[in-house]
């Protein structure tokens, strides 16, 4: 992806991840597999408030992101995750105008970043998933592809280098039609532990998670 002829998003973008492999040695494995067109969902495990731009930074190309709505409440980076095409999530409850919003940019052939879990780990394992992924991946009729992120909530060891660098892996897709296939036999619960089985396997096959 070059940043010449694209958006601001897409310059940032490009740049930050030059950046992030420059200074907290960014490893991306799987990105042959992330579809450079038309609507997919990427949903990942969540350990630190850098991972919406570190995994913007892995993926090759532009995303927009659901990010929790605290971020939106001062005018600053009201306007920077804009820019960046995020847009906010009330994570107090299943937020509807959140869901309607993943879902339009999806069905126009957006890529869009969402973090099952809702919230961050604190100890890097995974936390149950919740139910707006399912909704989400059903409604839109896109597929889903994994991925799997580890590092980013030790950024000050990897920036000295006194820690393992930044990593993210992508996993592999599940289709469309697996979905509905899940939903239809097991119903929307299944779809979205189905998902978050899909990240821990991503990060389990590339060596990053244990648990």
């Amino acid at each position: 992806m070059m940043p010449a002829r694209d958006p601001v998003r897409a310059r940032i973008q490009y740049y930050g991840g030059k950046l992030g492999g420059l200074l907290f040695g960014l490893r991306v494995s799987g990105s042959a597999g992330v579809p450079r067109s038309g609507g997919v969902i990427i949903a990942c495990n969540h350990i630190s408030e850098l991972d919406p731009p570190v995994l913007g930074c892995a993926v090759p190309r532009t995303v927009a992101f659901m990010a929790k709505v605290e971020l939106f409440r001062m005018k600053f980076t009201d306007f920077f995750l804009r820019k960046l095409n995020a847009f906010p999530v009330n994570r107090s409850a299943v937020d509807t105008g959140a869901i309607r919003n993943a879902i339009s940019l999806l069905r126009q052939g957006e890529a869009v970043v969402i973090f099952p879990e809702g919230t961050r780990s604190h100890d890097g394992r995974m936390l149950p998933v919740k139910a707006g992924i399912s909704l989400i991946a059903i409604s839109s009729g896109v597929p889903v592809l994994p991925a799997f992120i580890w590092g980013t909530d030790h950024a000050r060891g990897a920036l000295t280098r006194t820690r393992a660098r930044f990593s993210v892996a992508f996993g592999r897709m599940i289709s469309s039609a697996r979905i509905r296939e899940i939903k239809n036999r097991h119903g929307n619960r299944a779809v979205a532990e189905s998902i978050m089985s899909a990240i821990a396997r991503t990060g389990h096959e590339s060596g990053l998670y244990n648990e």
